[in-house]
């Protein structure tokens, strides 16, 4: 069963490393195969971004059961724990790639404690990435607080991570995730210049109807208990969800206001 894209709100789920620490950042590689396997098993197809964009572009029919699959930040350990299991379901992702840190780790200045040092893919992970069938979004150059910085900074950001990932990899890059999910009106207006759509951390699916520049997303830490995750695209799971939404809401009127968050 479809309806009309312009109806249809799709989530966008939020991965970052694939690991057993336990960290805000982290799932475990067992659940993420046993969540990618749920999905499957019930349906779902799993698609990168830009097939999104593009079916919306179209207004043409989504799938009901659909997800968008995102991986912020490049960690070395997706080559292991999510290629395999995404080329043996025929799911589709997007890696959000910090240009200015290839090869390197996520030991960027305004790190959150408690998140492991992790390495994060050089340009041949990234190439093998593609090669999987996988597509490539800017996460800026150094995986600073954009909001934070001068202007002349935070525009060289948005503006060399695409140049920088095009010119190594060979192909577009046409998507751009905030780091922090931190941005102000002048730095979305600016990703819209250079991006055809940028993902943010406000949690919730993602309709046609949203700014395609500040599209919100699911960030799959909230999904990480085995108990949890079969209410995943049901009613319980819809209310679950708001329930953590509005919690987050809460937190975030103690700090920054537009669209900033601890897990991205």
């Amino acid at each position: 069963m479809t309806q009309r894209a312009g109806t249809r709100s799709v989530p966008i789920l939020t991965y970052h490393s694939l690991d057993d620490s336990g960290s805000v950042i982290s799932t475990s590689p067992a659940v993420f195969r046993g969540q990618m396997q749920q999905l499957s098993d019930a349906g779902y197809r799993a698609m990168a971004m830009n097939d999104l964009l593009d079916l919306w572009e179209r207004d043409a029919d989504v799938p009901e059961r659909t997800v968008v699959l995102t991986f912020d930040d490049a960690a070395t350990n997706l080559v292991d724990h999510a290629l395999p299991v995404l080329q043996m379901l025929r799911f589709r992702a997007t890696i959000y790639a910090v240009s200015g840190r290839l090869g390197a780790f996520n030991d960027w200045p305004e790190q959150g404690a408690g998140i492991p040092r992790l390495p994060l893919m050089s340009r041949d992970g990234l190439v093998e990435c593609v090669d999987a069938g996988c597509e490539i979004g800017a996460h800026s150059v150094q995986h600073l607080r954009l909001d934070r910085l001068p202007a002349t900074r935070w525009e060289q950001e948005i503006v060399d991570c695409r140049a920088s990932l095009e010119s190594q990899l060979g192909v577009a890059v046409t998507t751009f995730a905030y780091p922090f999910g931190a941005l102000t009106p002048a730095i979305r207006n600016v990703v819209a210049t250079h991006y055809r759509a940028a993902v943010s951390t406000e949690l919730r699916a993602a309709s046609p109807a949203d700014d395609r520049h500040v599209l919100p997303r699911v960030d799959m830490y909230y999904w990480r208990r085995r108990s949890v995750f079969p209410l995943f695209g049901s009613r319980a799971g819809d209310a679950y969800l708001s329930l953590r939404a509005a919690a987050r809401r809460v937190r975030a009127s103690f700090g920054s206001s537009f669209g900033s968050s601890f897990e991205s």
